[in-house]
């Protein structure tokens, strides 16, 4: 009787460790899954606010081509690379004012119209690239997106 009651009493034990490891596993198990959820949705944050960063640059860039259009004299012709560093803008005292500290790149597409490109990076590894035309021969000068695209 005393054997059967120390049995009965390990099988007992057994089984609520048993399911106390399962209770604590499944717990952990599903608060790694939590933090991969709010990792991954740190990382889209950060790339919607790289591109909302990148599109108001591009918006300021626009204010300092219209206030300096010397900028667009002399330009070299759009190649297939979107990142040219002869296609780079060396930076204006407009530029530093409106705290434009990324690099800017802009080509002539054809006549009285131009590339210009935006890169920034964000998450420290990756880069979001934004490329807008600004088409001159409409009155007043009007963005006409083409591209989105991260790298």
């Amino acid at each position: 009787m005393m054997m059967f009651k120390a049995v009965r009493g390990f099988a007992m034990l057994s089984m609520t460790l048993i399911l106390v490891f399962l209770t604590i596993s499944s717990s952990l198990a599903f608060a790694h899954m939590q933090q991969q959820r709010i990792h991954r949705n740190q990382l889209d944050l950060n790339y919607l606010r790289a591109k909302i960063i990148a599109a108001n640059k591009l918006d300021l860039f626009y204010i300092v081509i219209y206030d300096s259009p010397e900028l667009l004299t002399l330009l070299q012709p759009c190649t297939n690379l979107a990142l040219d560093n002869h296609q780079r803008v060396t930076p204006n005292a407009m530029m530093q004012q409106y705290m434009l500290s990324e690099p800017f790149y802009l080509c002539v597409e054809k006549a009285a119209v131009f590339n210009i490109t935006i890169a920034i990076t964000y998450n420290n590894t990756e880069r979001l690239v934004m490329q807008r035309q600004l088409v001159t021969t409409s009155m007043p000068w009007t963005w006409q997106p083409s591209s989105l695209y991260g790298v």
